[in-house]
């Protein structure tokens, strides 16, 4: 009895906080393997997807319920954090899934293969992006990173009928498992280096080796070829140049719903977890670099620049729309990454990197809607992939053609999508920077991603015009189910409802950045501003005075 007693103290049960989104999940995915087990073969196994999305969706209740719980110190001996910023990982990552197993049970029986499985793969695969947004620990954040891929090369595979998708799997698995070795290696290094794979310990040992002259300049080689190594490891995952080479093979591949949920989901994750070792752990002055002191800073940019030219260039030269889509995200994690080198280049801007979090919000609303909207047509020879495919669809299906429309709208970037804020708030922030430094790369940077996003409209609207300028070439029908047309609906009301009302999805992205734990004291001035803004908004709210305010040009800017 003492021992169950002690079990149930509450410093303990507070650390269990961590966990609780992650475990709805988990026990939904077990559930699913059980129910399967029991499941009559001749009859549908449609309503496991509700049951997972329902099992999602109380993961994304459970993330709100605990807003406001956050811990200030790491849970679990050091491995996990338990604060705002993983919540709103874990939330997205939680709603990708939804959509990805609501738009998936007639797509997986006209293509032969409605199985269990493929909703359990998919949950795991949440689990592993929920505590990779988590981690406070390398080891943490690698087990993360595998429970999370594991699945998704299965799911990769998951037709395994068609040559196509078989070889998305095996080349999704083996330049993965080439990546991962590439970051554990580094995590390799930098365990050498410091004897600990804490983040926050990592950083604080970066600033005694850099206090150090003698040992920076014996260990300073080894410093940067292990954060090569690790930064390579995660622009494989969110896709960036020149990690990219998987990602049209493996897009146009694998099952349509479940590329909306890898290009989403997995992006998300991966930037979650990048954000929380650079922050934690890199955040040194020396680390960073600057322009061009070719730290961490320079590399990010490279990576931007590379991915914003090269993922609107060859999206142009086309035919297919899921290849279209595949460069696109390309480019769109070189829009991503701009904000994060905008924010993090100097200590004064670090709330900018609520600017990220809403691009990845807006992000992954359009991206899964236009995915899903491709997995909902079907002609007799096999899926929807060429522009000729949706060739008078508009028409045809003007539900279906309203939803591709505005997701469309919203990935392009225009008003009054989502995916308009988002950018305008990322290239915004990095502007705003680039005036107050006086460091003109970031005005650069800034003009070449506007440049090519005009670029993109072109492959964009090219989607619009064979919709509803082109008489039909091929005869398209629609897999007819509620779920998706639920999922498909919802994902093109939060592209409009997050570009003209956004001011909920930007208080959350501003207070997962304030409430960031493991974020060095060197940014604490921008924090405390952080906090002050938002108190004082949410007293003018009180107030009936619902309208944001921005700090006062006085103190540091807090982001968007």
């Amino acid at each position: 009895m003492t021992s169950i007693l002690a079990f149930l103290t509450p410093p303990l049960l507070t650390e269990y906080i961590a966990l609780i989104p992650g475990l709805i999940v988990t026990f939904t995915a077990i559930a699913v393997i059980l129910l399967d087990v029991v499941h009559r073969e001749e009859t549908s196994r449609e309503y496991l997807a509700y049951f997972s999305a329902i099992g999602l969706l109380g993961s994304i209740f459970s993330c709100w319920w605990l807003w406001d719980d956050s811990i200030a110190t790491p849970v679990f001996h050091g491995m996990l954090y338990a604060d705002k910023f993983g919540l709103f990982f874990a939330a997205l990552c939680s709603a990708a899934g939804v959509f990805a197993v609501l738009m998936s049970p007639r797509y997986l029986v006209a293509n032969g293969m409605d199985r269990g499985e493929y909703y359990m793969l998919i949950l795991f695969s949440v689990v592993g992006m929920m505590f990779m947004a988590n981690s406070a620990d390398l080891l943490s954040m690698f087990i993360a990173l595998e429970v999370m891929s594991i699945p998704v090369y299965c799911i990769a595979a998951f037709l395994r009928k068609q040559s196509t998708s078989a070889e998305a799997g095996l080349k999704y698995f083996i330049l993965g498992a080439f990546s991962t070795s590439l970051l554990l290696y580094g995590i390799a290094l930098i365990y050498g280096l410091t004897g600990t794979t804490n983040l926050e310990v990592i950083g604080s040992t970066y600033g005694a080796l850099v206090a150090s002259p003698e040992i920076l300049s014996a260990a300073n080689g080894v410093l940067v070829l292990s954060g090569i190594l690790i930064l390579s490891g995660f622009a494989f995952k969110i896709a960036a140049v020149p990690f990219h080479i998987w990602t049209p093979d493996v897009y146009s591949g694998s099952p349509t719903p479940a590329v909306g949920f890898m290009a989403t989901g997995v992006k998300a994750a991966a930037l979650a977890g990048m954000l929380r070792l650079l922050v934690a752990a890199f955040f040194n002055e020396t680390a960073r670099g600057g322009f061009f002191g070719m730290g961490w800073i320079d590399l990010l940019f490279a990576f931007a620049l590379g991915s914003i030219i090269l993922g609107n260039l060859v999206a142009i030269a086309q035919t297919s729309v899921k290849r279209m889509l595949a460069y696109s995200s390309i480019a769109h994690a070189g829009y991503i990454l701009v904000g994060i080198v905008a924010a993090n280049a100097t200590n004064d801007y670090f709330l900018y990197n609520d600017t990220v979090l809403f691009y990845i919000l807006a992000y992954t609303v359009g991206t899964v809607g236009a995915f899903g909207a491709l997995a909902y047509l079907r002609k007799d020879s096999g899926d929807v992939e060429t522009y000729e495919d949706l060739s008078g669809i508009g028409f045809k299906y003007p539900g279906i053609g309203l939803i591709m429309t505005v997701c469309i709208l919203s990935s392009a970037g225009i008003p009054p999508t989502a995916g308009f804020l988002g950018k305008l708030y990322v290239f915004r922030s990095a502007v705003d920077v680039g005036a107050s430094t006086g460091e003109t790369s970031f005005i650069v940077l800034t003009v070449v991603a506007v440049l090519f996003s005009v670029a993109g409209m072109f492959y964009y609207l090219k989607v619009l015009v064979f919709m509803y300028m082109k008489p039909a070439e091929y005869e398209v029908h629609a897999l007819e189910n509620t779920g998706a047309k639920m999922a498909l609906s919802v994902s093109a009301l939060l592209c409009l409802y997050l570009g003209i009302f956004p001011d909920s999805a930007i208080t959350a992205a501003r207070e997962s950045i304030v409430d960031m734990r493991g974020a060095p004291a060197a940014v604490e001035a921008q924090l405390e501003a952080g906090r002050k803004q938002l108190a004082d908004e949410a007293a003018k709210e009180a107030r009936g005075a619902v309208e944001p305010q921005r700090i006062p040009a006085e103190e540091p800017p807090a982001g968007i």
